[in-house]
């Protein structure tokens, strides 16, 4: 891959501090348009651009440090030119110095909290069990689905100084235009910002991923991190059909803390462990129907590993999935599914794939098929 030029240089940093003018922006679509491999390295450069603006809230930061702290990301496979990415480390240190001024703001903002008489107010809890799903109409009049196993807290005073919510689970969201006013879901490590668009947030805590998709209008997706102490935000913006994903480090699974009952500070912004993050990958032009459909009548599956379906299964069926193979986790299936019982679907899968299963009560145990794999072997995409 050829080494992107200085101008390329200048307009990618200028899009990450959104200083480009539209005459910028389209010269970079441009670029974008003309290979898959200059959308890749924007898409690395954006998710390690995302990553180094976290590690923020030092009393002393060089410029260098930035950069070198991208370069690690993006873990390059050859030394770099001298004096390359000039553009670079200036936005860089840019980032580092507005993301340091806001972690001052934020504890000065906490201090003043802390002076000020608490104000009690009501709360509203809505909680959807596993095996169910939920179409709920917020005091703005704004449109909420919430899919098993969710939940989400709101405040009785909600649309009317602001619409904050916190969510934990999933949920798409319908919302009301009010460019005054914020609707702002708060997850575990991110906040989504948004004035009146269609958009879903997949957070469940032991889920390897957070997901956010855009279907219409524009949204505003902060990740918050802390490192050595220091809290720090980084805000990307979404644009239709865009989808960022906050991959977890290994076996991280984020800790549920009950929120406390009746109080105005039930609402509010949670920070992950820097550490805890492993990438975060912003995809455009996704089929948002596929993070989306679990609302609508038909499911729409595509080319999704048997393993993560399984999980989405459990919490829709309320069901628990076992495998005993490995290998039968990988497998890949596509389909559309409406109204179908959970042991009608794992009877499709069994005829398209070569998976026994076993089904007690609430109990799968799927395993591999030894006997017809052979002959399901060319219909099927397996993953090496």
């Amino acid at each position: 891959m050829k080494n992107i030029t200085s101008d390329i240089e200048s307009l990618i940093a200028g899009f990450l501090t959104n200083s480009l003018s539209e005459c910028e922006m389209k010269a970079l679509n441009r670029w974008l348009d003309e290979s898959e491999a200059h959308r890749k390295e924007f898409a690395k450069l954006r998710s390690a651009w995302i990553l180094a603006g976290c590690e923020t809230g030092k009393k002393n930061f060089y410029p260098d440090q930035g950069w070198n702290f991208i370069e690690q990301r993006l873990k390059p496979s050859r030394a770099r030119r001298k004096g390359q990415f000039s553009v670079w480390r200036y936005a860089a240190s840019l980032l580092f110095c507005v993301a340091l001024g806001a972690s001052a703001a934020m504890l000065a903002l906490r201090s003043d909290e802390t002076s000020a008489d608490a104000q009690a107010t009501s709360s509203t809890t809505i909680r959807v069990p596993l095996g169910s799903k939920s179409n709920i109409t917020l005091p703005d009049g704004s449109t909420v689905w919430l899919n098993a196993g969710s939940e989400i807290l709101y405040s009785s005073d909600f649309g009317l100084e602001s619409r904050e919510l916190q969510l934990t689970g999933e949920a798409f969201f319908d919302v009301q235009t009010d460019s005054l006013k914020p609707f702002s879901v708060h997850a575990s490590g991110m906040t989504v910002k948004a004035y009146g668009t269609r958009f879903n947030v997949k957070a469940y805590p032991d889920a390897p991923a957070m997901v956010a998709t855009l279907e219409e209008g524009m949204i505003d997706v902060v990740i918050h991190t802390t490192s050595s102490g220091k809290t720090a935000s980084q805000t990307v913006k979404l644009r239709p059909k865009e989808q960022l994903v906050i991959q977890k480090a290994s076996d991280f699974i984020i800790a549920e803390t009950p929120a406390p009952e009746h109080v105005q500070s039930a609402v509010q912004e949670t920070a992950l462990p820097l550490s805890a993050i492993r990438e975060v990958v912003i995809t455009p032009n996704v089929q948002t129907e596929l993070s989306t459909s679990w609302k609508d009548k038909k499911w729409i599956i595509s080319d999704e590993p048997l393993a993560h379906f399984a999980e989405n299964l459990e919490r829709r069926y309320n069901v628990r999935i076992q495998f005993t193979s490995e290998e039968l986790r990988q497998y890949r299936f596509s389909g559309v599914f409406e109204n179908e019982t959970v042991e009608q679907i794992l009877t499709a899968l069994s005829l398209a794939a070569p998976i026994n299963y076993k089904f007690d009560k609430n109990n799968v145990v799927l395993s591999l098929n030894q006997k017809d794999k052979d002959k399901f072997i060319k219909i099927l995409k397996f993953k090496e």
